[in-house]
């Protein structure tokens, strides 16, 4: 398959993208996996943000760099040294002496001052929040940023004499190239490209896809759209291989392995896990037979290497990856049932971001040997706090409502659908109907208000049983359509063969979390089961740390009449890890993300004499300090019944391509209709009206038509 090339072929940055991969055709999937696959193999390491800026501001790989388009220097924010680093996928602009430097963050790690040269980790810093400066203070966190100034083409922003005279000086870039940012707190990709780069991403194809009646909230779901496909995209392409955020070729780990005496190659590594995991009477410092050690990936590579150019630049971001999927690897597959290694210790990953990524590695295996080697808990920090105190409380959750009517010739009901019966095609059906409908085949008429279901799905054969609990339906398969928590009306004339049920049309739909639903539910199901990593066909996803947070509080709070649930604060930690022993100033950082975003506040709960939690706090009770996350419900009066289920799948999907940029060929000069076209999107978002010289727009249109 030919290679992408942008502003020639037809854009990678489509609606389909947007909306997710199973809007994309299988062509579309090829064609943007294959174009991932040769740009991680062109850039060595490729983080998801970075795979975003390539398809939606053209990175040309014949050419090594994104060739121009909607890329505009003067609108690339700056990167004060002062200033908290910007995150992996940033476009910046540096300022070093007379001309300042344009480049793109590539990877990232923190580069906290009290790490040691040799890898050692002091225990208190693993798992640190971003902004902890040690139990007596210190120097202030730093980031370590990979920054690429030949991502707009080799030796066209700086050349190598000059980035050399900047490492050597150390101004601006320490000794291997990178460069040092006080650590920032959590600001994802998405946020800064609404934010301090918004006048980047508003000259790319995004406002072109939307039209000129899209609005800021339109973009944001754009932008994490089009972000959460392509994760998925380097996920599942067979040539490369993940580690967190960041994909690499497979085959370059594999040469690494096979220079067994290069720099760093096979042999190194070999050596570097073998010092990390051995038994602590063999280990380095003399450490008694029973210990935990903490070692961080890039410092003890810089401590390995003998020659530091091995590491400077990419070189660096690409070991650092390439160790720690070894790592990973010995982990997982060389650790028995328990987690105990041959050796009898046991190696899990304990901070994904410091310094490359902290492994902690305990003899013996310990309490934590059964969790997920590469869940990061932060037990170094953990266990530097005070203990936790835990309270058992009894939570008494509202009872779903079933509406019962019975006649001389019909009886019907209402119930609400949950995720384990679109899993086990099942549903428990009323205790007043197990005198009168018998066992055996019947037939199931579905309807879904508003929509056509498919045929094999609206008319289908399935059992009456008696199960464990009474009689239920089973052999069902139910429509995606009937999302957890739907509530289905149920009639069945008396003595028939056939059952029939169908879902209800709302008066006005609603946005709820940020989801469409336009048919009667039930709140308190819907809380928990459309919860993070709440899938109803295929496997989940890896969750990250604010959407295990999420999912926690969700399903494992005291459930409220109105879909909101509460949380005992010190309970979080043991909700979200299953331990215990977990505490939750580990969850600090995420949890205080989430607040700040108002996806969750505090309250005040309190405790009865008979150990229930009771919200709002009751007088003369002790109060309890909560989490509290309430649904988000917003009336849409302005959608109409079927239309699609996703907000923006309802604004993309009405036109299949809209206009994009093309490049010219030498000579050529865009029409007056294509400058017009560009020039009213362009007032809309208030960005510059006239099209990038060399560029036209191909106007929208339907494919094939």
């Amino acid at each position: 398959m030919t290679i992408w090339t942008p502003y020639a072929d037809e854009p990678l940055f489509t609606a389909e993208l947007v909306i997710g991969l199973e809007a994309m055709s299988e062509r579309q999937r090829e064609q943007l996996t294959g174009y991932l696959e040769a740009l991680a193999s062109r850039r060595c390491v490729l983080h998801t943000a970075v795979a975003f800026n390539a398809v939606y501001f053209g990175y040309d790989l014949d050419y090594g760099g994104y060739t121009g388009g909607p890329v505009d220097f003067d609108l690339l924010p700056a990167a004060p040294p002062d200033a908290p680093a910007p995150p992996v996928g940033a476009m910046i602009s540096l300022a070093a002496g007379g001309e300042p430097l344009f480049g793109e963050v590539l990877y990232a790690e923190g580069a906290h001052p009290a790490l040691h040269d040799d890898g050692e980790v002091e225990p208190w810093l693993s798992g640190a929040p971003r902004d902890g400066a040690g139990p007596d203070g210190g120097p202030e966190p730093r980031d370590r940023l990979v920054v690429d100034f030949d991502a707009f083409g080799q030796g066209v922003i700086t050349t190598r004499e000059r980035l050399g005279r900047l490492r050597r000086k150390g101004r601006l870039l320490d000794d291997l190239g990178h460069l040092l940012l006080p650590a920032r707190t959590r600001t994802g990709f998405a946020e800064f490209l609404l934010g301090p780069a918004r006048e980047c991403l508003i000259t790319g194809p995004l406002p072109l896809l939307l039209g000129a009646d899209a609005d800021d909230t339109d973009l944001q779901a754009g932008v994490r759209g089009a972000l959460r496909t392509l994760d998925a995209v380097l996920s599942n392409a067979p040539g490369l291989r993940r580690w967190g955020p960041y994909a690499f070729p497979r085959e370059k780990l594999a040469m690494r392995f096979a220079d067994g005496d290069g720099e760093l190659g096979g042999g190194d590594l070999s050596a570097i896990v073998s010092g990390m995991t051995r038994p602590a009477s063999e280990n380095r410092r003399n450490r008694p037979a029973e210990s935990v050690t903490y070692t961080a990936v890039g410092p003890r590579l810089r401590a390995f290497a003998a020659n530091q150019a091995a590491l400077g630049g990419i070189a660096y971001a690409v070991a650092v990856c390439h160790t720690n999927a070894v790592l990973s690897d010995v982990a997982r597959r060389e650790a028995d049932e328990g987690g105990a290694l041959p050796s009898g210790g046991h190696l899990r990953l304990d901070d994904a971001r410091q310094g490359g990524g902290v492994w902690r590695v305990s003899h013996p295996a310990g309490p934590h040997a059964g969790l997920d080697p590469l869940l990061p808990l932060g037990i170094g920090w953990l266990e530097s706090l005070p203990p936790a105190v835990y309270d058992d409380l009894q939570a008494v959750e509202p009872a779903a409502l079933e509406r019962l009517t019975i006649t001389d010739s019909q009886i019907d009901w209402t119930t609400p659908l949950r995720l384990r019966h679109h899993t086990e095609g099942t549903l428990p059906l009323p205790a007043r109907l197990a005198g009168e409908l018998k066992e055996g085949t019947v037939r199931l008429r579905l309807t879904h208000e508003g929509y056509n279901l498919d045929p094999d799905e609206a008319d289908q054969k399935v059992r009456v049983e008696h199960r464990e609990g009474g009689l239920s339906l089973t052999g069902v398969c139910w429509p995606l359509e009937y999302f957890p928590g739907i509530l289905l009306d149920f009639w069945w004339p008396r003595g028939a063969p056939t059952l029939n049920a169908g879902s209800t049309l709302l008066d006005i739909p609603i946005m709820l979390n940020g989801e469409l639903i336009e048919h009667r539910y039930d709140q308190g199901i819907v809380t928990r089961e459309r919860a993070p990593g709440c899938v109803v066909r295929g496997p989940a996803g890896p969750l990250e740390l604010h959407e295990r947070i999420l999912r926690a509080v969700r399903r494992a709070g005291l459930l409220q009449a109105d879909g909101g649930v509460v949380l005992p604060e010190r309970m979080l930690a043991r909700a979200v890890f299953g331990d215990p022993t977990a505490h939750t100033i580990v969850l600090s950082a995420p949890l205080a993300e989430l607040l700040t975003d108002g996806v969750l506040h505090r309250s005040v709960a309190s405790r009865g004499k008979n150990g229930a939690l009771n919200f709002p706090a009751a007088l003369e009770e002790s109060e309890i300090p909560v989490l509290v996350w309430q649904p988000k419900v917003v009336p849409v009066r302005e959608v109409t019944s079927g239309q699609e289920t996703h907000e923006l799948a309802v604004r993309l999907k009405g036109h299949e391509v809209r206009s994009f940029l093309r490049r010219l060929r030498p000579g050529e000069r865009a029409s007056d209709i294509a400058r017009t076209e560009y020039r009213q999107v362009a007032e809309h978002f208030g960005f510059g009206p006239e099209l990038p010289v060399g560029y036209t727009i191909v106007r929208a249109h339907r494919r094939g038509g």
